[in-house]
């Protein structure tokens, strides 16, 4: 499953759409926003996508992913528009019939989104909402 939303991202429903039989792992990555202190008072992040490449790519990803050895299925959940702190910005789940290759096919997931999915970020800051 790929998607993109622009609604908050439903984790328990997209962990039980994994759940299969045959897997004895489900690893799942949640990005969220987060402050710290090279970022700055971070308050939020806005994603904007050129929406059906990036579904397009997406769509690659998971068919590259199911491909793996041991995976089972796959999902992979992108939230647009502003994303306050504490909030999920990206799910990545992955069921796979043992933990190694769900941990390897999730990092893996999460690089290749970051290297070739076109959505792009903007950080706004605390400084920016009272000037």
């Amino acid at each position: 499953m790929v998607k993109l939303t622009k609604e908050r991202i439903d984790s328990e429903k997209i962990i039980e759409s994994l759940k299969k039989e045959e897997a004895g792992s489900i690893v799942i990555f949640l990005g969220e926003p987060r402050r710290g202190k090279e970022d700055g008072e971070v308050v939020s992040i806005t994603y904007v996508a050129y929406e059906e490449m990036a579904l397009s790519e997406l769509k690659k990803i998971e068919e590259e992913a199911l491909k793996r050895e041991g995976v089972i299925d796959v999902a992979i959940v992108h939230r647009l528009l502003d994303i306050p702190l504490k909030e999920i910005s990206l799910f990545v789940g992955v069921s796979s019939r043992h933990r190694k290759e769900g941990f390897e096919t999730c990092e893996w997931i999460i690089e290749k989104v970051k290297e070739v999915v076109p959505i792009w970020k903007e950080i706004k800051y605390e400084r920016d909402r009272n000037s």
